[in-house]
């Protein structure tokens, strides 16, 4: 089992930590992708460019993100959450591994994190 992966069977977030978590993914998905908004009247990107390829990119982020919180919310809102709230948490920790060093990263994810490689 990876560090990560102990790290989150280990204790389940609160709800407020997994909305802190969600909204600074989305913060930094939708930062990354700022700079493939139109305004109204600008062309679409053409398929295949580097800039429609970040917009893909940060919307799938941004779709998965928001899909292992809702099943998270679900199994911490039913009382007894299981085997897919684990895994859940696990990912959502893992795409914010990215951001460790991250100031704006909430304080007490650095706990969950895995210890960098040298």
């Amino acid at each position: 089992m990876t560090d990560s992966a102990a790290s989150a069977q280990r204790s389940l977030p609160t709800w407020d930590q997994v909305a802190a978590l969600r909204h600074f993914i989305h913060g930094r998905t939708y930062a990354a992708a700022a700079p493939t908004i139109r305004l109204n009247g600008e062309p679409p990107h053409a398929p295949g460019s580097d800039l429609a390829r970040v917009a893909e990119v940060n919307q799938a982020l941004y779709q998965v993100t928001s899909h292992l919180c809702s099943k998270l919310y679900a199994e911490l809102e039913a009382g007894s959450p299981g085997p897919l709230a684990a895994a859940s948490w696990e990912a959502i920790v893992s795409i914010a591994e990215v951001w460790r060093e991250d100031p704006e990263l909430p304080d007490w994810m650095s706990d969950l994190l895995p210890v960098k490689p040298q």
